[in-house]
């Protein structure tokens, strides 16, 4: 079931539990698609090296073809994944938005009728817009929903940003070896638990 199914079928009835248990689902989802497209790279990868042993022109023929349609798979699970990455994000949200509003009279379908799905939708389904660019997409369409919208989209999407920025240093060339970029890594998501830490104490 895809997140409008969802949001479209609970509407009036939705709980806080439910889309809890629905965020769990799409994390469950999203970890299979990854398992499904780290497989489908290998055995691309394994064709090609295939194809550079093979001199038979039949043979290469056969396996660039095979190759085309492993490289196909993998950029539709690609997209898969990225849709899979905004719904999680979008139920977080709505989620925290939930939480902040329990104790509201105007309850759980009252939130809900006031997000837009049809702009949500577009925004889900375009492969132009990026994580970066749909959180901002996402705190327009729950902009109406709490006050504070902007707080509760402004940490979201952010999961892992230490070792993206790691990674980027890596692809530019300030980091030299695998072990360094590993230590950094560590360090950095070390630092980021000791500051949730601290917050939580406060």
């Amino acid at each position: 079931m895809g997140l409008m199914d969802f949001l479209g079928m609970k509407k009036k009835d939705l709980s806080l539990d439910q889309v809890k248990r629905e965020e769990i689902k799409l994390g469950i989802r999203e970890t299979q698609t990854l398992s499904k497209l780290e497989k489908l790279e290998k055995e691309r990868e394994e064709i090609f090296a295939k194809g550079m042993k093979i001199k038979s022109p039949p043979r290469r023929r056969q396996l660039a073809r095979l190759y085309e349609a492993k490289s196909s798979g993998v950029k539709m699970l690609e997209r898969e994944l990225g849709v899979l990455s905004k719904e999680i994000t979008t139920m977080s949200a709505l989620k925290l938005a939930l939480e902040r509003r329990t104790s509201s009279k105007e309850g759980v379908s009252r939130i809900l009728e006031r997000v837009d799905e049809a702009r949500l939708m577009t925004y889900l389904e375009d492969d132009k817009i990026s994580q970066e660019m749909y959180l901002e997409k996402l705190n327009s369409v729950l902009s109406s929903v709490t006050d504070g919208a902007r707080e509760i989209t402004e940490d979201l999407g952010k999961e892992g940003s230490e070792v993206m920025d790691v990674w980027q240093k890596m692809d530019e060339g300030e980091i030299d070896t695998f072990a360094d970029g590993l230590k950094l890594a560590d360090r950095a998501v070390r630092q980021k638990e000791k500051r949730d830490s601290e917050m939580e104490a406060e």
